[in-house]
């Protein structure tokens, strides 16, 4: 069974992700500590909890899985004891693991994780579940996770040959550009780009075609949210040089992102020709994913995707009644479980009602817009309300929906969700 010796603020956040809970089902389990004294493990990562919260841990761990001690152990990374003492963290003894058990990193003759052909798997199908839990837990939460990860990943790229080396380059861009999803989404965008980078270069070292496609398509849509149109149009358009059936999907992808490029940078014309080209390789690929698509369990069904795309356009082209309309149906048909997306589609439909000069309708979109926002601690979503909506319910400032509205954004501290 894994034993810690003494628990820290990252000690805690790794059991927190091995136990797969949110902050709020953790706190509820530690005797006199909040949500936010959770969120402060994830922040200081070196605090040493009271002696109350170090004998809850305690009790959380020695009640966990075997799964779940196998998923702690790897997130404190390790997993082999040291030889000038004690450890504080033993991984599970193999004869209580589960057969779909985390495979060894470390080599009985090594301090370097082991590229085991188990190890490169069980990363391959890891990143899958990532993409989920982000969607339910966020940014803020998933950060710190995956660059240990990344760290292990870049670690055995270090003594690796031939095929080997190729399949960790291609395993490592995939994390490297989720982590810098990760980085946009919580409002780092220079993080975000450092991210990119190192995916691209990673990509173009294992010679895959389909994944370097996919980061350019990602610093496109990472240029969009730094309302650099002409940037992300050409990021979007060197996406879709890969005519490839492998690269379909995300040609596809690539080219309602320009199309949003296009619309940022006034140019509507253009905006409806991208968005023309996308349906048609809609029609063409039928939204297929081929095994190891990187888009797989990133983006919804691809005909809500280039709907959610097309109001983005019709919005930023102030066509106010289709854009209203268009986000209306985007959160009608958006899947229940889409929570933090739901909630940057309600800004986007707050901003509509404001083209639509429909204060009263802004204000509820935007009130749901900010507590999702503030339960998944996406920045992305709260730098939105806090850039556009004042200053668009201006105007309407005397209406008490507006105003309470005002007040509960003015209430967020700045640190929430932030860098």
């Amino acid at each position: 069974m894994a034993v810690v010796a003494l628990w820290t603020g990252a000690k805690a956040s790794a059991l927190r992700f091995a136990l797969r809970l949110t902050m709020e089902e953790l706190a509820s389990q530690i005797g006199g500590i909040s949500p936010s004294g959770v969120r402060r493990w994830d922040h200081e990562p070196n605090m040493v909890p009271s002696m109350v919260s170090q004998r809850d841990l305690d009790y959380l761990l020695s009640k966990a899985s075997p799964d779940e001690q196998a998923r702690f152990a790897v997130l404190v990374g390790d997993l082999e004891q040291p030889s000038n003492g004690p450890a504080e963290i033993v991984a599970p003894q193999p004869s209580i693991m589960p057969n779909l058990a985390i495979p060894s990193l470390v080599s009985p003759s090594s301090k370097f994780i082991a590229p085991t052909s188990d190890t490169l798997a069980w990363f391959e199908q890891n990143l899958r579940s990532q993409y989920t839990a982000d969607n339910l837990l966020g940014p803020r939460a998933l950060m710190p996770l995956m660059q240990t990860y990344v760290g292990a990943i870049e670690q055995m790229q270090q003594t690796a040959r031939g095929p080997v080396l190729d399949r960790l380059l291609r395993v490592g861009a995939g994390y490297a550009e989720f982590t810098g999803w990760l980085h946009q989404d919580a409002g780092d965008l220079r993080g975000a780009t450092t991210w990119a980078t190192r995916a691209l270069e990673w990509a173009q070292g294992g010679m895959d075609d389909r994944m370097t496609a996919f980061v350019m398509m990602r610093r496109a849509a990472a240029a969009l949210t730094a309302r650099h149109g002409e940037y992300a149009v050409r990021f979007a358009q060197s996406a879709q040089r890969f005519n490839t059936p492998e690269t379909g999907r995300i040609r596809i992808i690539a080219a309602v992102t320009e199309a949003h490029g296009h619309a940022i940078a006034g140019d509507g014309g253009e905006s409806d020709r991208a968005l023309d080209n996308a349906a048609g390789l809609l029609e063409q690929y039928n939204g297929e994913i081929i095994e190891g698509d990187p888009t797989a369990d990133r983006y919804c069904e691809l005909g809500l995707y280039t709907k959610i795309a097309r109001a983005k356009c019709v919005l930023e082209l102030g066509r106010a009644g289709a854009a209203v309309d268009a986000f209306s149906d985007v959160l009608d048909s958006l899947p229940r479980e889409y929570h933090r997306d739901r909630g940057q589609y309600l800004g986007s439909l707050a901003r509509a009602h404001i083209l639509a000069e429909q204060p009263e309708f802004a204000a509820a979109a935007a009130e749901e817009a900010y507590s999702i926002a503030l339960a998944t601690g996406s920045t992305r979503t709260l730098d939105d309300l806090r850039r556009t909506m004042p200053s668009g319910l201006a105007p309407w400032s005397h209406i008490p929906e507006v105003q309470r509205f005002c007040a509960m954004l003015d209430a967020v501290e700045p640190e929430i969700g932030g860098n």
